[in-house]
């Protein structure tokens, strides 16, 4: 079994150990989400979620405040690498500390760079994953982050949605796809980018991501009976008639939606972290039928250093 089949798999157990950690949001401070790749999407939809319910939130990539030392105003800027190496999350920590802003490190590595130079530490070092893909780990930091608004014991439910995953998956004939697109509003057009981003990671597959009704202005013309089309659906009426539409024309669908092929519980947004799973084991089976080893794509690394 790969390891990033196993660090899937693992979610449920990994969410279990969210009881052991205490962390919370005030509407009266404001935050700042920072990171590269894939804990950047993990920030976007953690400010989208935390806007949605009257927080103040932001979020920036790491590189940015490298290149142009320009931050958003903020009281409690969140640094997010796995790794805890990221080189221009390092360094946006030590810049944005020279703004005086409060820095708090969130990585799966003891000892790690960030853990030392950021004011507070969330290390998550049983969540430390051996393949170069963030999978589950991603589910559990976005998982900690939802319980700082609301708590959720997420555990039970994921063994759930990943049961269904696999099966539902499993039965797609994915040779027949080269084109991936992935629609989701709010808080799921930030699971949506992450879901172009495991494909293209994994199995190198040709991607897009977009608002849903979005999708019919100009996108829609790449479509294709090759395109497989993943909407991460709220339910309303005009994503069904979307997905019916797409469908005429040749396509396939796949929703994730409360009463889609994939369900998942409706927790008013904060089952975000749930909506993760579908889309990490769609990107290892794509990988696999495509003979690629998802625990090293090509071209990447586990932690972006820059000399």
């Amino acid at each position: 079994m790969s390891y990033t089949l196993e660090e899937i798999l693992r979610i449920p157990a990994l969410l279990e150990n969210l009881k052991d950690f205490k962390f919370d949001f005030s509407k009266d401070k404001s935050y700042l989400f920072v990171g590269c790749g894939s804990s950047f999407n993990l920030g976007f939809i953690a400010k989208t979620l935390l806007n949605m319910n009257g927080y103040k939130a932001d979020v920036i990539t790491s590189g940015y405040v490298m290149l142009f030392n320009k931050i958003p105003k903020s009281d409690v800027a969140i640094l997010i690498t796995r790794t805890g190496e990221t080189t221009e999350t390092v360094k946006a920590a030590q810049t944005i500390k020279n703004f005086g802003i409060k820095t708090i490190g969130i990585t799966c590595a003891k000892d790690s760079t960030i853990s030392k130079i950021s004011d507070e530490s969330i290390i998550l070092d049983f969540a430390e994953e051996k393949s170069v893909v963030m999978t589950g780990s991603f589910v559990l930091i976005l998982a900690l982050l939802v319980n700082g608004i609301n708590k959720y014991d997420f555990s039970e439910e994921s063994k759930k949605v990943l049961n269904s995953s696999t099966e539902v998956i499993d039965k797609l004939d994915l040779s027949k796809y080269e084109h991936f697109v992935f629609l989701g509003y709010d808080e799921n057009l930030g699971v949506s980018k992450e879901g172009a981003l495991k494909l293209q990671e994994m199995a190198l597959q040709y991607v897009e991501y977009h608002e849903p009704l979005e999708y019919r202005h100009g996108p829609i013309s790449r479509l294709t009976e090759k395109t497989l089309v993943v909407i991460n659906s709220k339910d309303n009426l005009e994503e069904k008639k979307l997905k019916k539409d797409i469908e005429k024309l040749g396509a396939t669908t796949l929703e994730i939606s409360f009463q889609g092929e994939i369900k998942v519980p409706n927790f008013n947004g904060f089952e975000i972290p749930l909506r993760l799973i579908p889309i990490q084991y769609l990107g290892y089976k794509k990988a696999i039928q495509m003979g690629y080893n998802p625990d090293t794509p090509r071209n990447l690394s586990k932690s972006v250093k820059l000399e």
